[in-house]
């Protein structure tokens, strides 16, 4: 539901853990793989926002999971977006097709169907799962319009050579001009408001891309709705270490991202006092 500039955001569904064979190990890029799993039965069918709580693979080693949003999931798979940054996400590169995966999910909040309306999606990173999930349900969920832009420091990061985009209405953004638009996406997004209008705009990347995003959607009067990345330790919102601080009516509060998020309506974010993730 879109009101002046909010916008409802779905609520969590329960979660189940399960076991899943790793089917396919792909490298996109220096930085970026993908990994896809077979998906359980019992696995529910997850909306685009929601995460898996992975268990990395090494003997017990590593105590915490790691969340990764679904970029997609069909009948049989389950496909993860994941960007090599720490000890645990190198570990997952370099395990083989055919070890088994334990992991908690769906997880969270997911994006809000929008039939009828026109939604513009901006992303930077990982922020490209979610809105990619998107892309691939926005007909079957008869959204009128949706326009996704991604936006990377260089071509390499794109990974068009190496990944299968099945998404129409797709534009890039480089910062080096290497590829697509010369500049960051949300200086695109702002052309891309200037020539269609949209009746609402959806997000997740990094912080700094995700702030300057809420000025733009707030000086077109579009509501915004983000999805935020956060360290987290349980996935459940039982430890509380992932809260971000909200404004709702004047009242201020704080918010896991691991159950009431990672989708949030943008404007009861609390943008300056976020972490940059």
């Amino acid at each position: 539901m879109i009101g002046n500039t909010h916008v409802t955001v779905p609520g969590s569904v329960p979660p189940g853990r399960f076991s899943s064979k790793l089917l396919e190990k792909r490298d996109l890029s220096d930085r970026y793989y993908l990994l896809v799993m077979s998906r359980p039965p019992a696995f529910d069918d997850p909306g685009p926002g929601t995460f898996v709580h992975l268990l990395v693979p090494d003997g017990g080693r590593f105590f915490l999971r790691r969340p990764f949003s679904i970029l997609g999931c069909d009948e049989a798979t389950i496909s993860l977006l994941i960007v090599e940054k720490g000890t645990g996400t190198q570990i997952l590169r370099r395990i083989p097709e055919g070890t088994e995966l334990d992991f908690i999910g769906p997880l969270g909040s997911s994006f809000p169907q929008m039939p009828g309306r026109t939604v513009l999606a901006v992303g930077g990173g990982v922020g490209l799962a979610p809105l990619y999930f998107y892309g691939t349900r926005a007909v079957r969920d008869d959204c009128d319009r949706y326009r996704l832009l991604y936006g990377a420091r260089t071509r390499d990061d794109l990974f068009l050579d190496s990944f299968e985009w099945s998404v129409e209405g797709i534009a890039f953004a480089t910062d080096d001009g290497s590829y697509g638009f010369s500049g960051n996406v949300v200086e695109l997004a702002d052309e891309e408001l200037t020539r269609a209008p949209a009746d609402v705009v959806f997000s997740c990347g990094p912080t700094p891309m995700l702030e300057a995003l809420v000025e733009l959607a707030r000086s077109r009067g579009v509501p915004h709705c983000v999805s935020l990345e956060n360290r987290m330790a349980c996935g459940v919102g039982a430890c509380r270490s992932c809260v971000v601080p909200v404004s709702i009516d004047g009242a201020e509060s704080y918010r896991t991202v691991c159950k009431d998020g990672p989708v949030f309506d943008a404007e009861i974010i609390v943008w300056n006092e976020l972490p940059r993730v």
